[in-house]
């Protein structure tokens, strides 16, 4: 059974404040985020050798590390990945297909579209279409 987290007698609002992915190439991730997904830097910083770029989700963070001596790449397989949802979904198909970007297409029982990509280190990135509830 779920539990909710409290504070007292009121729930506790939780929100996502980022999400990190780690990155071979800190430039070369800052620049495909924003030709892809059109991501403005929010913020840059260095901590001893490691550089981060935050990337602007709307409010929300991408966190994008690059850290000396790590592997290189994303985890094999499909399991860890990070979603958006977007207003202009055919728009930004569109946007990925000039970029030369290899797209898996997915269509959910509800009619609600996705296209999945990867980044440069291998991430899945979900796109999913804002649908206007009916």
């Amino acid at each position: 059974m779920a539990v909710s987290p409290t504070l007292g007698e009121e729930r506790m609002r939780v929100s996502i404040d980022h999400v990190g992915l780690h990155v071979s190439n800190l430039e070369k991730a800052v620049d495909f985020y924003q030709r892809t997904l059109g991501l403005r830097v929010h913020k840059r910083m260095r901590v001893g050798e490691v550089e981060i770029a935050f990337l602007d989700l709307n409010g929300t963070y991408l966190e994008l590390v690059q850290r000396p001596g790590s592997p290189e790449g994303a985890p094999p397989g499909r399991w860890s990945h990070f979603a958006v949802y977007v207003d202009e979904f055919d728009e930004l198909v569109s946007r990925l297909e000039g970029l030369g970007l290899e797209l898996r297409r997915v269509k959910l029982p509800d009619g609600t579209r996705i296209v999945f990509f990867k980044d440069p280190d291998g991430h899945d990135v979900e796109v999913l279409e804002r649908r206007v509830a009916q």
